[in-house]
């Protein structure tokens, strides 16, 4: 009995040290946040055209980390303003609401209008209340609303067009100190093209390999501000179809054939503010 009376203290007394040493970064961690981003995407087609659309979305993250360890986010995402760069008649433009036959088309190539994700991971602290790193898992479900899926799909079943997202990540944090603390973020996700398009179009799979660097910033009690920079490199899993009017949506009014385009990388920044709880 005196055995297990010691045994429970000990594993007590283990835990509060834990949680003590892992206070200091809860009080980065443990926040939800709303943001808002900008970001530009590359994309290329059968023909190798490029092509460049921005976009502007809002964020919404939830982020814990636990007394034991264990680290969450939760992250849902919005695009609320897209703007092509690029233009049709010279091969770099994306096609727009005009096309034949298709009334009010989107013009947008950009796959990724919403989506929710979330990540699981274990903290590990390698420096007491200074650096801590967590590897973790991603699943999440986002959508592939690009122009082109709903062409090739004969605006058929247009609820299918989502990705299936899962990946492993990695995360690495400094505290600097009460006020500042910065982060590092790698992750390798594949998604998978729920879309089934038609007319010899592949499934849209690919890799999207994410790096993030961004810093919080605990300006008074409970008030979080926040800034990341984020790029993906994206690796397709099928080769853009030639442009051809049996894979694509007709012609706009121009006269041009509005092909598909696939994502291939994508820079831009987020800037948040939030409270920690």
């Amino acid at each position: 009995m005196r055995k297990i009376v010691i045994g429970c203290l000990l594993y007590v007394s283990g835990t509060a040290a834990f949680a003590v040493s892992n206070s200091a970064f809860q009080a980065f961690d443990d926040e939800y946040n709303l943001g808002y981003s900008v970001a530009n995407t590359e994309f290329t087609n059968g023909a190798n055209d490029q092509t460049l659309q921005q976009s502007q979305a809002v964020n919404l993250e939830v982020e814990r980390l636990f007394d034991i360890g264990v680290w969450m986010d939760v992250d849902a995402n919005i695009v609320v303003s897209q703007n092509s760069l690029g233009n049709q008649a010279s091969g770099t433009g994306q096609g727009n609401s005009d096309t034949a036959g298709y009334p009010g088309m989107p013009s947008s190539q950009d796959p990724n209008l919403g989506g929710i994700n979330a990540k699981v991971g274990y903290a590990f602290p390698i420096l007491p209340e200074h650096l801590q790193v967590t590897p973790y898992v991603l699943v999440g479900r986002n959508s592939n609303l690009a122009m082109s899926t709903m062409v090739s799909n004969g605006y058929e079943n247009i609820t299918n067009d989502y990705y299936y997202t899962g990946g492993i990540g990695g995360r690495i944090e400094y505290r600097i100190n009460q006020y500042v603390f910065v982060y590092g973020d790698q992750l390798a996700s594949y998604n998978w093209d729920q879309s089934g398009p038609v007319g010899g179009v592949q499934p849209q799979n690919n890799m999207a390999f994410v790096s993030t660097i961004g810093a919080k910033f605990n300006v008074v009690k409970n008030l979080q501000l926040g800034i990341r920079g984020f790029y993906t490199n994206y690796q397709a899993e099928a080769s853009p179809p030639s442009p051809t009017s049996s894979n694509n949506g007709g012609t706009n009014s121009n006269g041009d054939l509005v092909t598909i385009y696939q994502p291939t990388s994508t820079l831009g920044a987020m800037f948040s503010i939030g409270l920690t709880y």
